[in-house]
């Protein structure tokens, strides 16, 4: 799964954002990012790259109203084309959540283990879908995060993972039009990346701790 995330600035970003047309100068430092608060979301309106913040926690356009009852900040890549909540944001309105390393929790005894997963460019691309719902007198674009199975290599991590887009997947994955084959191969588990994962101070643990997370174990790279 993926439950927490941070972003920071990077070259690799900068240059995303300027190959999509997309200015807005230097990208502020995000730490412990968890459900229900605003991530910084790539998407396409108007038939150009767009991007705003979205409330990490999708609210399905035809809910009554906002709720929390139901976990939605994250979709399976497994089910979302079936989904009733996600099938079609999933058809139109895809998006890319970028994101420069998360957090995997494993648990022990008498712990709960964080472990901070980053690549070395410090750039992940979050495959993802967002929505707009509107109210009387309130409107909510909002977005999740597709998981899928662990590749092989990383499944003594955790047994989910974010669905991690390359690089050239994201002009298909953002085109509203391009939809069935042209994105279904895109849901497979798979690392773009080689990943170091390497232990981290329990404190980030409270999600209301927004610091740097801090290594307190040897790094381990992991590649498909």
């Amino acid at each position: 799964m993926c439950g927490r995330f941070n972003v920071s600035d990077s070259p690799a970003l900068q240059s995303l954002l300027d190959e999509l047309g997309i200015d807005i100068g230097p990208v502020e430092p995000r730490y412990n990012i968890a459900p229900t608060e605003a991530v910084i979301t790539l998407y396409q309106q108007d038939e150009q790259a767009a991007m705003r913040e979205m409330r990490w926690w999708l609210t399905p356009r035809w809910a009554k109203a906002p709720s929390q009852k139901y976990s939605m900040f994250n979709a399976r890549a497994e089910t979302v084309a079936s989904s009733r909540a996600f099938a079609q944001p999933f058809k139109t309105q895809r998006a890319i959540v970028p994101a420069s390393s998360f957090v995997e929790w494993q648990r022990s005894a008498d712990q709960k283990q964080p472990y901070l997963i980053a690549p070395e460019n410090n750039l992940l691309l979050f495959a993802a879908i967002w929505e707009h719902w509107q109210g009387d007198d309130q409107e909510i674009f909002s977005c999740a995060v597709l998981t899928c199975d662990a590749v092989p290599s990383f499944a003594h991590v955790h047994h989910r993972q974010p669905l991690m887009l390359p690089l050239e997947a994201v002009g298909v994955w953002l085109d509203p039009a391009r939809a069935g084959e042209d994105v279904q191969h895109y849901l497979q588990p798979s690392l773009p990346a080689p990943l170091c994962v390497e232990a981290v101070d329990t404190s980030i643990n409270n999600a209301r701790n927004k610091v740097a997370p801090v290594p307190v174990g040897e790094k381990e790279w992991l590649a498909e």
